[in-house]
Parts: C-alpha cells; structure tokens; sequence
C-alpha cells in the first residue's frame, strides 16, 4: 500500500510540473513523452533497477559497469544529494523560461538539499515541537499536496512582489505583464523559501540526515 499511495504522489508531482511546462511551453509531445516516462519509471523502477544492475555485471556495457561502480563509492548522503538536486535540472534546462535564472535556482535548491541533508540530525531536536504540532493539524497526505501549491505561491509571490498576477499561471490574463529577466536574486530568495516550507511541511524528525 505504502508503494502505491507513493507512485500516486510521485506521479501528482509530474502532473503538477507538466502544467506548469505546458503554460511555459505548451509542448504535449514532451509532456507525454518525459512525463509519461517518468510515471513508467516509477512504477516499474524494480524492474528497471534490476535489468540495469544484471546488464553491467553481465559485462554486456562496460560504461554502464564502470558508472554503476563510480554511483556505488559514493557516500549515501551524496547520492541523496544527487538525487535531490535532479528535478532543478530541469528548471535550469527547461523551466527557466526567459528569467535567465537557471543558475540562481540551483544553488539555492543546493544550499537547501545540502543543509538538509548534512545538517538535519541537528535540525531536527529544535524542531520536534512543531512536528508534533504540524503532524497533529496536517496529515501527511495533505502536507504532500500543500508543498508544492505554498512553495509556487511563494516563489510567484516573491519574483513577482504579489499575487494579483496569480491568474497568469492558469493561463488568464495580467493587468501588469513584466519580464523576470534580471530578478537572479529574487529567484534565489524564492527558492530558498520555496525549499525551507516544502522541508518543514514534508520532512519527519526521526529521518536520518
């Protein structure tokens, strides 16, 4: 059940981020095509993960062995590093639009990840307060729906000085339309904020860093 109700929000999370590609660039082949893989991924990620492993011990693709043996000598909290640091690259690919931001983004998404990451088993004892709390008022599966929705709203909050634009993001209409090139700095403030609401809504107190 755990593995299913996981899926579901994984796959909610690429619906949710081919919307917002599908207002930036109104692209259904990449939609279907990325995101749809993405799902397939997801649910077949066993699977996948076994045939790559028996293909580079199989001797089969030396460059897949050599990979898969460079991943492995990684210390955990790199490869949980890696991992969550991967959804920015399509910000800084693809996502971006014509903000020019891509890098402001990643370093304030690498800036979160890492204190999380490294830092987190200190975090977390100041912190138990409020997880009781949180836990108590928001169930897990809500606080999954509300990462994303509160951490858009802030960033478009914070790039754009308000929300009175807000109807912008379904496709309507704007009563003050501007460029956010040259706002690199609101877009790393955005990030950071964005990221520190989505770990204090999401993250456990018992998690290891």
């Amino acid at each position: 059940m755990g593995k299913v109700r996981g899926i579901l929000v994984f796959s909610a999370y690429v619906l949710f981020f081919a919307w917002l590609d599908w207002i930036v660039h109104r692209s259904v082949v990449f939609i279907v095509v990325v995101g749809g893989g993405l799902i397939v991924a997801a649910v077949f990620r066993s699977r996948i993960a076994g045939a790559i492993t028996s293909a580079a011990h199989g001797g089969s693709a030396e460059w897949l062995r050599q990979a898969l043996g460079a991943w492995q000598r990684l210390p955990t909290r790199a490869q949980r590093l890696m991992v969550s640091l991967t959804p920015l690259l399509y910000f800084l690919l693809r996502g971006r639009g014509t903000s020019g931001a891509g890098i402001a983004v990643l370093m304030a998404g690498l800036i979160v990840a890492t204190a999380v990451i490294f830092l987190g088993h200190r975090i977390d004892p100041p912190l138990q307060g409020f997880y009781a709390a949180r836990n108590r008022l928001l169930v897990r599966w809500l606080r999954a729906l509300l990462a994303p929705v509160l951490g858009v709203l802030i960033a478009f909050l914070i790039v754009h000085g308000s929300l009175l634009d807000l109807p912008a993001l379904f496709g309507g209409p704007t009563t003050s339309p501007q460029s956010p090139a040259g706002l690199s700095g609101r877009f790393f403030l955005a990030t950071l904020l964005a990221g520190a609401c989505t770990v204090l809504l999401l993250r456990e107190g018992g998690e290891r860093a």
